[in-house]
């Protein structure tokens, strides 16, 4: 009967040990998996913070491009204002005209009529100036 007891204390104490064993083989595991969880997690911070500086200078781009286009607008009605020569008129007048040919594909064909009646009269009446003017140099 003691030969039993002291077998049995014995597999109990195995079964004991391979819980240990493998208690700490999953607290390994788990430690392991943490570590791939931060790491992952850092990767993916550091990434979204290179993405975020991306965003911030093509932001800046964006505006700096379209400060720059309304800068160089505005000289140019400055340029037109002022009456510095009829370069600056007779270019506006290309300009307009082809305005008029490029919104013909966008806007509908009800606008696109009445828009292009307006300008082309405008267009009309800024060339006839300009002649008068030229024939009265």
């Amino acid at each position: 009967m003691a030969e039993m007891l002291t077998d049995l204390l014995q597999n109990i104490y195995k079964r004991i040990a391979q819980l240990g064993s493998s208690i700490q083989q999953l607290n390994d595991s788990l430690n392991s998996l943490n570590q791939n969880i931060e790491q992952k997690i850092s990767n993916l911070t550091e990434k979204l913070e290179e993405f975020s500086n991306e965003i911030s200078i093509t932001q800046t781009k964006h505006v700096d491009a379209v400060k720059e286009i309304g800068n160089i607008t505005t000289k140019e009605l400055k340029v037109i204002q002022e009456g510095l020569g009829l370069d600056a008129l007779t270019n506006l007048i290309d300009k307009l005209e082809d305005f008029a040919k490029l919104s013909e594909g966008i806007l509908n064909q009800d606008t696109v009529n009445l828009l292009l009646s307006e300008a082309i009269d405008s267009v009309k009446s800024l060339k006839e100036s300009v002649k008068e003017e030229e024939v009265m140099e």
